[in-house]
């Protein structure tokens, strides 16, 4: 496996003083399964942000190493619009490349349709797609935003605590389907999360942060509340 991601003496801060991110150095393997995770405040969406290209200015250097594929993000707040259809939300994940007309008057190139109602039946939700996402339920909403930032054609699939608000049968499910189209089609996933038991079951590798800095990483098996807990100090991991 090549690597997609280097990341190394990455700094930020919001106000100029407190450093969010301090010095971070990170790798990261196409088709790898990392989670990030930390406490409240340890930097973990600030982290993922800024790999998406949506903060700036920061120090350091965060290179991807994959022409043909880009970057697809989730959310905390998936952002999904009620009024359209799930597969037309799922089709407005291509309007990077054919541009934000096909958005505005509702019409997408048949070839985008397709690869749309693909991928939601590829999550589970073919009978769903023509839905409005307004009707739909949270876990149902979740894969419908995973099948939009996979509409991209991604190299590298950023999820910011993507799972948290669903009951766990429906968490483990998104979190199953999602990792299993990352690696058939190679794509690396990134994952902010607190939940031990799903990061233990789907990730290849942990990494911890604390304070801006990654403390600690090891393979996503080996991780448990104690071993978090002792990395972190104790406390809650939110």
């Amino acid at each position: 496996m090549g690597t997609v991601l280097t990341i190394r003496g990455l700094s930020f801060s919001y106000d100029g003083r407190r450093k969010i991110l301090d010095g971070l150095d990170l790798d990261l393997s196409a088709g790898e399964t990392l989670a990030i995770m930390g406490y409240s405040g340890s930097g973990k969406t600030t982290l993922l942000k800024i790999i998406a290209g949506l903060l700036y200015p920061y120090q350091g250097t965060v290179k991807t190493h994959d022409a043909k594929g880009g970057i697809g993000y989730i959310p905390q707040n998936i952002g999904l619009v009620k009024n359209l259809t799930a597969v037309q939300n799922v089709a407005h994940g291509a309007l990077g490349r054919i541009g934000t007309l096909p958005g505005l008057i509702g019409k997408f190139p048949q070839e985008v349709f397709e690869k749309a109602y693909q991928l939601l039946e590829d999550l589970g939700l073919a009978e769903a797609a023509d839905r409005k996402a307004g009707q739909l339920s949270g876990g149902e909403r979740q894969r419908v935003a995973v099948a939009r930032a996979l509409m991209q054609n991604p190299s590298i699939l950023l999820a910011d605590e993507f799972v948290s608000d669903l009951d766990v049968i429906n968490a483990y499910e998104v979190m199953e389907l999602t990792t299993k189209i990352c690696r058939r089609n190679n794509i690396a996933l990134v994952m902010t999360m607190h939940d031990t038991y799903l990061v233990n079951k789907f990730a290849d590798r942990v990494a911890v942060l604390k304070d801006g800095k990654i403390m600690n990483e090891m393979p996503g098996n080996q991780i448990s509340i104690k071993t978090l807990s002792a990395i972190l100090g104790g406390g809650p991991v939110e």
